[in-house]
């Protein structure tokens, strides 16, 4: 039961060290990264209070938990795990593009996966959950916790690697959950469609009101089940497009959270503009640099320009007035 300490939100992930690698050659090591990270600096203008849990090794640097600190997430919720904390190297090209190397064992992806536990008693029931990509088994124990009561709102990000041959448990966790958040190579996989009005109704089918599949550089389609209506919404204007690392992540803790005070297609614009702040820069540098202020301006900036405009597929998201 939520008190006055919960979280309003809690995203939920994996944390990550990276070391950075820039075209020109310079290097950025121990750059602090993750799903978890990701969402829930990109929930702050709508979430005042979002908290992270997502577990860490007993290597973790002093300096990112003070990062962490600074940015005004507890320590609480990075439970420490033995081992390594997962750590990559990412190394960019001028090109826009980017080559990953784990470091870790890719089991400790698993062994710092989040699991029910892990959850400190005050956030247990906060209004807002968002399940980020992680392993299978994680995503299932969290599921079945926060939907137990049906006190907290539960959005569910799914992770690209483990669809193939998990389509049945997949789709039980879909079931289960408010809002499901996947990409179009995760729709690809679990339904074999590329029409994407059709499979989310597929999924709304099984049971969440909310379906929005990311579409990278298309936007997001979003269907809203309870109207039995689509929103297509583009990626926000902002500064020139750098690193796509984080963008679906960003997208889904602002989504998740701006839904508290808007309607759905609203909250997708949020989304969207979160994601436009996290592209302009490498890593979670632009979100940790930028103030929750200029973000949410951003937002009603956009807001004020933009009209849903009816179509035959669908509500388009367009400017100038209906």
């Amino acid at each position: 039961m939520a008190d006055a300490s919960t979280p309003p939100m809690v995203c939920l992930g994996n944390m990550t060290i990276d070391d950075v690698v820039l075209p020109d050659g310079t290097r950025r090591p121990g750059c602090i990264g993750g799903d978890a990270l990701y969402a829930a600096l990109a929930a702050r203008p709508w979430c005042p209070g979002v908290e992270i849990v997502a577990p860490v090794g007993d290597d973790v640097p002093a300096a990112i938990l003070d990062g962490l600190t600074r940015a005004g997430f507890s320590a609480e919720g990075l439970p420490v795990r033995p081992g390594k904390t997962l750590h990559n190297q990412v190394v960019y090209d001028a090109e826009g593009g980017r080559v990953w190397t784990l470091y870790n064992d890719p089991a400790d992806f698993d062994s710092q996966s989040p699991m029910a536990a892990d959850l400190p008693q005050h956030y247990r029931s906060p209004r807002r959950a968002l399940i980020s990509a992680m392993a299978l088994a994680s995503q299932e124990d969290l599921v079945d916790h926060f939907t137990r009561t049906g006190e907290t709102f539960v959005a569910l990000d799914p992770q690209e690697d483990y669809i193939k041959g998990n389509e049945d448990r997949l789709r039980s966790m879909i079931a289960k959950v408010d809002a499901f958040l996947p990409s179009e190579d995760e729709v690809t996989q679990l339904t074999g469609l590329t029409d994407w009005a059709k499979a989310a109704r597929l999924f709304a089918a099984l049971g969440p009101r909310i379906v929005v599949i990311k579409r990278g550089a298309a936007g997001v389609l979003l269907h809203d089940a309870e109207n039995d209506t689509d929103y297509h919404v583009p990626p926000a204007p902002g500064a020139a497009v750098v690193d796509t690392t984080g963008a679906g992540d960003s997208f889904c803790g602002a989504f998740t959270a701006a839904l508290d005070v808007h309607p759905p297609q609203i909250a997708a614009m949020a989304g969207a503009v979160a994601a436009s702040f996290t592209v302009a820069g490498y890593g979670a540098t632009p979100l940790l640099s930028a103030p929750t202020s200029d973000i949410s301006q951003r937002f009603e900036d956009w807001r004020a320009r933009m009209t849903f405009r009816q179509g035959a597929d669908g509500f388009h998201l367009v400017g100038g007035a209906a």
